[in-house]
């Protein structure tokens, strides 16, 4: 036997020996990451399939799974990137296509990500979850008739889909359907008793309709849901607080907003609000703190500058209030004007 022939059969003598080895290296990898994903550990998941794949490349769903984990864990070019490489590899998935189009449609691309719904219900006819997608989708394009009409089909596939209903509502609110945002918040809450925002929009719907005892008691409910939750944000301290300074109930509002401060310190409408009602409440000097953060947050906003202006009127720092309402009327005259354009 030639000497060239003999290093052959022994490099694939080693290579069926290393085979069994790689699957299984390969096979324990996929579990791994299958369980991590099971259990809701993103990161892991996100790493194991991809370390999965790399070991056997396209012979697994691995990329299928690390693109949802990614999804998870908002990381979302990175999720497009893979779904895309496995769609390539899998054309016939719809699951992959739905999910990619889930991450479009979350990068604010609506237009790529109704394209890739269309190609997945050619496969498969999507899910109530999916075609709440292809709602949002038109949410992002302003297009709110289109967005409820698909919703409405979304909540006819399951009724007991808490986020359709959820985000049926907030379309319906949008455009001042209040009767019918009514009905969509309750089925929410009714489904998912724990939803803070269905709470939340519930009661702004209530005060929409003028019913403020039923606003009232829907504030408290979203207050009572969100303390309970890490990840709250501060609109419904937000909103809360702006209905009791409308209800002339300035000094109640100020712990609302003074924890929405704390949760988005950046948050120029919170600052403003919690500084309009410490001003009601004769606390001027910190209320006039409060505005300034506010307006060094959004120095473009007209109606800042012109609450500050009042509020340094009210302190007697004439020559500082002239300044901010004639600020204050400069930039309404120029939103006015592009609005023309």
């Amino acid at each position: 036997m030639s000497r060239l022939a003999s290093l052959f059969l022994f490099g694939t003598s080693l290579f069926f020996l290393a085979s069994p080895h790689l699957s299984r290296a390969q096979n324990t990898l996929y579990a791994q990451g299958r369980a991590a994903f099971d259990t809701q550990k993103w990161e892991e998941a996100a790493r194991l399939m991809s370390e999965a794949e790399a070991t056997a490349p396209a012979s697994t769903d691995a990329l299928l799974f690390e693109g949802k984990s990614l999804l998870h864990l908002n990381h979302l070019q990175e999720a497009e990137s893979v779904l895309t490489t496995y769609a390539k590899r899998h054309p016939d998935s719809a699951a992959a296509l739905y999910t990619l189009a889930m991450v479009q449609q979350r990068e604010n691309k609506p237009r790529e990500s109704l394209t890739t719904l269309t190609s997945a219900a050619k496969l498969r006819a999507p899910t109530s979850d999916e075609l709440r997608i292809a709602g949002l989708d038109y949410v992002l394009l302003n297009d709110y008739p289109d967005a409820i009409h698909w919703l409405e089909k979304a909540a006819e596939l399951d009724p007991k889909n808490a986020e359709v209903w959820y985000s049926l509502g907030r379309c319906d609110y949008a455009q001042s359907r209040f009767h019918d945002a009514q009905r969509a918040f309750e089925k929410a809450l009714a489904l998912n008793p724990s939803n803070m925002k269905a709470a939340e929009n519930l009661a702004l719907v209530y005060s929409a309709e003028n019913r403020l005892a039923d606003a009232d008691r829907s504030f408290q409910q979203s207050i009572a849901l969100a303390k309970k939750d890490p990840s709250t944000d501060e609109w419904p301290y937000l909103d809360y607080g702006g209905f009791l300074i409308d209800q002339d109930r300035a000094s109640e509002a100020i712990p609302l907003l003074e924890q929405a401060v704390v949760l988005n310190s950046k948050c120029a409408a919170c600052h403003e609000k919690l500084g309009r009602a410490l001003i009601t409440s004769d606390h001027l000097q910190e209320g006039i703190r409060q505005l300034e953060q506010a307006v060094a947050l959004d120095a473009k906003d007209a109606h800042l500058h012109y609450e500050l202006g009042l509020a340094y009127r009210k302190a007697g720092i004439l020559d500082r209030a002239k300044e901010e309402l004639a600020l204050s009327e400069k930039l309404y005259g120029t939103k006015a004007e592009g609005e023309r354009k």
